[in-house]
């Protein structure tokens, strides 16, 4: 297929995943965290159990979604989950009033919204490149990275001019009024994909494609490296980046500098999966991950030392290519060791180990602050969990030894 047809599908996916729920409702949280707790009273543990509620609901709806975008197609499962996290966002600063409204929301917005997260610009991109794909898939999530990069300036600046309910109501208008149209007009399955639907073709696999069904990869032991790779991974990692904002000004930077280090954040994360996509397709997987992994541990140990000003900044560059590159290589291994026709369904349930780290870090890394008023314990835990999962990547196979 010519390069003409399908790279716009691939900047349509990234501006999609720029807009996803990962980046409008958990990543803009750090931002809304000290707003949330002055106006109301909060405490950091109870305003961040949003995440959990988002992340939990996420981690049970994504394998549905998953399944719904094997049978009816990614794209009449994307528009609608867009539209419900636009609208879950616009009602924050309207109904939220009490703690639980928050998690409600969230809740909704993992459930309902779990069709706009990465899972169908994953499986429809796949389908359209192989030769390729490690860099289709890390330009694609790229733009979560860019979602990272100008959500905390922009959330800052609105927020600073006319309050952190502004903010929401900004998030939710570039989902329904951007995000969306860019999606409808020029997002796209692939032939494939429409294929593998055909009653003549379902039971039939493509010639190229594993076919390796649900049960056959949770009998793999592949399969469950994966999964405890890719939870501890998240559980370190996004524990860290809901906090980054507060941990920074706790140590005495301002609000404006902490929240450029977050942009910081989104700046290597773009970078990061392109790159990684790029070097995914020479290199065997497994090593590069077990590389940035360990860049991640360097990151966590230096901030376990307290630091702040550039040195923060470098901890947290190093932190973020970690984060750039979960999910490039969580993708890519899946399509590897797994092939594509079960790849919703697989990819979801491989999904809810990032899910669970993911609903446990924000909540425990506050329960933490709470407690002790620092940061540095968990900060030393992370950094050990992302040590155990660098090294794990070495026990992973060849691509041609899937079923052990």
């Amino acid at each position: 297929m010519d390069n003409h047809r399908r790279w716009p599908i691939v900047l349509a996916s990234m501006a999609g995943m720029s807009a996803g729920p990962s980046q409008y409702a958990f990543g803009s949280l750090a931002l809304f965290i000290k707003p949330l707790s002055e106006e109301f009273g909060w405490d950091r543990a109870n305003i961040t159990l949003a995440t959990t509620f988002f992340t939990l609901a996420l981690m049970f709806s994504l394998p549905v979604a998953g399944r719904i975008a094997d049978a009816v197609g990614t794209k009449r499962l994307l528009i609608p989950s867009m539209l419900v996290v636009g609208i879950s966002l616009a009602t924050i600063p309207l109904l939220v009033s009490a703690p639980w409204h928050l998690w409600a929301i969230f809740a909704v917005i993992g459930c309902l919204g779990a069709g706009a997260n990465a899972l169908p610009y994953m499986r429809t991109v796949s389908a359209w490149f192989d030769r390729r794909r490690g860099l289709a898939i890390g330009v694609t999530l790229a733009g979560a990275g860019l979602g990272y990069t100008y959500v905390p300036p922009l959330l800052h600046i609105t927020t600073e001019s006319y309050g952190w309910r502004a903010s929401y109501f900004v998030l939710a208008g570039l989902t329904c009024f951007v995000a969306v149209p860019l999606v409808v007009l020029f997002f796209r399955e692939a032939p494939s994909e429409l294929k593998m639907r055909s009653p003549e073709t379902v039971s039939q696999p493509a010639a190229d494609d594993l076919a390796i069904d649900r049960n056959n990869a949770l009998r793999s032991r592949t399969f469950w490296k994966l999964f405890a790779i890719f939870g501890l991974l998240s559980f370190s990692l996004y524990g860290l980046m809901i906090h980054s904002v507060s941990m920074l000004t706790d140590r005495g930077m301002s609000m404006e500098n902490a929240a450029y280090g977050a942009s910081l954040i989104g700046i290597t994360i773009t970078f990061s999966r392109i790159v990684i996509g790029y070097l995914c397709d020479r290199f065997f997987v497994p090593r590069i991950a077990a590389a940035a992994f360990a860049a991640s541990t360097i990151g966590l140990l230096v901030l376990a030392f307290g630091a702040s000003g550039a040195p923060a900044y470098f901890a947290l560059i190093l932190i973020a290519f970690s984060i750039g590159a979960e999910i490039d290589m969580m993708t890519f291994l899946t399509t590897r060791y797994f092939g594509i026709r079960h790849f919703g369904e697989i990819y979801g349930i491989l999904f809810a180990s990032l899910l669970i780290g993911t609903s446990l870090g924000p909540w425990l890394f506050g329960r933490s602050f709470d407690a002790s008023g620092s940061y540095i314990m968990m900060l030393w835990i992370a950094a050990g969990l992302t040590g155990i999962a660098a090294t794990l990547c070495f026990a992973l196979p060849s691509y041609s030894k899937t079923g052990q």
